[in-house]
């Protein structure tokens, strides 16, 4: 996203008659709050809770050091804007890319075109769901290798495999299995790890 002055960040509105472009993201304010571009709508992502920021954090630890440990790409955190098209523009939880793929980093600031694997926090409001599930098509359509959606008040992970451009579960796990990932080959972690509960003061 783009720099603005602190008057023009108050004055920004979102107008939900109008359809915005990839450029129009790049020109909004910086976070937070932060957007998505999903369909030329922008759709401002909720302030997680504590379970999702734990879950989530939990595993891009685990999977950085995997990943770290063999040199195999980086993996990032959100807020990272993920331009896929004219149309789209994520935020994805955790994102990895290989090392063939790091060219879709551009200027340092964001992602062009799609990561290697993608991981999402399911959000239950009827709206975010239906986001979802478009980001999961568009996913698709762009070559996202693999894909894990994860639900904390569940306490489940799927995990998709991209084939021919549609995803195809390969797993899903409950608290009890271990998730392993296709993708990258010999990652796994606990879902009791996942969805450890808060300690208690």
């Amino acid at each position: 996203m783009g720099s603005k002055t602190a008057s023009e960040q108050e004055t920004f509105v979102v107008r939900v008659d109008r359809r915005y472009t990839a450029q129009d993201f790049e020109n909004l304010p910086p976070g937070p709050p932060y957007y998505e571009l999903i369909h030329n709508r922008l759709v401002m992502a909720p302030s997680p809770e504590i379970p999702h920021q734990r879950t989530s954090l939990s595993l891009a630890k685990k999977m950085d050091d995997f990943v770290e440990e063999r040199n195999l790409g980086l993996v990032l955190e959100a807020p990272m804007d993920v331009e896929l098209d004219e149309d789209n523009v994520f935020q994805p939880d955790i994102l990895f890319i290989s090392n063939k793929r790091l060219g879709t980093i551009k200027e340092g600031r964001k992602i062009k075109g799609a990561p290697d694997l993608v991981v999402e926090m399911e959000i239950l409001s009827s709206n975010k769901k239906y986001d979802q599930e478009e980001k999961k098509y568009v996913y698709e359509l762009h070559d996202l290798r693999e894909f894990w959606l994860v639900d904390t008040k569940k306490k489940t992970v799927e995990v998709f495999e991209n084939q021919r451009k549609e995803f195809v579960l390969l797993q899903k796990a409950y608290v009890g299995d271990t998730v392993r990932s296709k993708l990258l080959n010999g990652f796994e972690i606990a879902a009791d790890y996942l969805f450890r509960e808060i300690p208690k003061p």
